[in-house]
């Protein structure tokens, strides 16, 4: 009898692992998309960002040059500025 209430639970409790841990991973990956909607698209359009083609040292110097802007509004966090060369290293 133990057996038939052990693996179930056993098998739910690795399901909510899997399940939890993808959607962190789902979110992290969505952080650098955010940013980039809510700080770089009040300049330039989404379109302008994407086409724009930089490998990671040209996203670094232009985050850097955007973020002395006014329009863009206070400086990134290190974690923040990381999640957004990430997203658009990966555009």
């Amino acid at each position: 009898m133990k057996k038939f209430i052990v693996a179930p639970l056993c098998m739910a409790i690795l399901s909510g692992f899997l399940v939890f841990g993808l959607q962190g991973k789902s979110l992290m990956a969505g952080d650098g998309q955010v940013i980039m909607e809510n700080r770089c698209t009040t300049c330039h359009g989404a379109g302008r960002i994407e086409r724009a083609g930089h490998d990671m040292d040209g996203w670094k110097d232009t985050v850097s040059r955007m973020e002395g802007k006014g329009n863009f509004g206070e400086p990134l966090s290190d974690a923040e500025r990381q999640s957004l060369l990430k997203h658009l290293e990966s555009l």
